[in-house]
């Protein structure tokens, strides 16, 4: 690949003068282009790319923020994944910067990577990262997050049927209690399509059924905080509020506070959901503090993302649950007081 071609690749996602000091800087190295045999492709369509296992087989991830528990477990899933195909990994920390995102992803196409993983801080910086990936002839899978670009896979939860049957939990546990019962939704932050997804699939399964009434639906920003804040106004406007579904478990963290501040409680009968499988949410679970969460499996989704590579390598159809979206959905489950031990177990021998 060019000096000039890489520098367009990098300058719509960094801009102009931040590409021209990592093309500086690959070059220092002598990295003119990506390490591997010598050879590279145009860039193009991942349809179009005929992708190369280069010798040793290694593959890079780009992971969001090694800071948090379940990107933990998503980086923790990649390296088994890799070490149960013989294949080695390479793992780069953007520590939720999307200059690091950028910079990172390139870095790891300059070592002669065959495959790359991705989980994207800002989605939309993605498809300079594709580009340049399917330049060298390797197949990009994003993990997680939201996508942007030509990338040839998609892993992550399906967050729709976690937010179904987190509606269908409710339901099941109110359902004969006569109602309507009041409904509060604690959104994710504005644009982010996982939490559409998981709202979405609560709603659409909540309204089926004339027991319930949702009455509110505010951001909680994704924070304990902003689920706190999100979860006294609601409160405060439904005094006989009886559940909040909070579409992560910070929020719901946050939402369980201000309930014990508006005299409300699980063991009452009212009822918090949340969704992530978070160990914070799983001890108040244990606290009988909160009713439910919808958890997901972050260690099993690196290991697909991890097979949907090796399979592009080999040519073959990765398994997509969406073909058209080229989309892998992983699936969750709901995590009460009854299963709790079961989950706490199964979570461990992934560790």
């Amino acid at each position: 690949m060019s000096k000039e071609t890489l520098v367009r690749h990098l300058s719509r996602a960094l801009g102009l003068a931040a590409a021209s000091a990592l093309l500086i800087s690959a070059c220092a190295s002598g990295a003119d282009e990506p390490a591997g045999d010598g050879t590279s492709a145009a860039g193009g369509s991942g349809a179009d790319v005929q992708f190369e296992a280069k010798d040793p087989l290694t593959i890079g991830y780009s992971v969001y923020d090694l800071q948090n528990p379940y990107w933990q477990s998503y980086a923790a899933g990649v390296e088994a994944g890799a070490e149960a195909a013989g294949v080695d990994v390479v793992v780069v920390d953007q520590k939720s910067d999307q200059q690091q995102q950028v910079s990172g992803s390139l870095d790891l196409i300059n070592q002669g990577i065959s495959g790359l993983i991705v989980t994207p801080v800002q989605p939309s910086a993605l498809p300079s990262t594709i580009d340049a990936a399917h330049a060298a002839k390797i197949p990009v899978v994003i993990a997680d997050i939201g996508t942007a670009g030509d990338y040839d896979g998609y892993v992550l939860s399906n967050n729709y049927n976690g937010g179904e049957q987190a509606a269908q939990h409710v339901i099941d546990e109110l359902g004969d209690v006569p109602g309507p019962h009041k409904v509060g939704v604690i959104e994710l932050h504005a644009g982010s399509v996982v939490g559409e997804e998981r709202v979405a699939g609560f709603v659409d399964t909540l309204s089926e059924d004339d027991n319930f009434e949702i009455v509110s639906s505010l951001d909680g920003n994704d924070t304990v905080d902003g689920g706190f804040a999100a979860a006294q106004d609601m409160l405060s406007a439904n005094p006989d509020l009886s559940v909040i579904y909070a579409a992560n478990d910070d929020s719901a963290i946050g939402a369980q506070r201000a309930m014990e501040t508006a005299g409300k409680s699980v063991a009452d009968g009212f009822m918090l959901i949340g969704f992530d499988g978070a160990d914070g949410a799983l001890d108040l679970i244990e606290q009988g503090l909160m009713s439910a969460t919808v958890a997901q499996d972050p260690y099993g989704q690196g290991v697909k993302a991890v097979e949907t590579v090796l399979a592009l390598l080999e040519g073959e159809d990765p398994g997509y649950d969406d073909a058209a979206e080229k989309t892998i959905f992983f699936p969750v489950e709901v995590v009460t007081a009854d299963t709790l031990a079961d989950f706490r177990a199964a979570r461990a021998e992934q560790d």
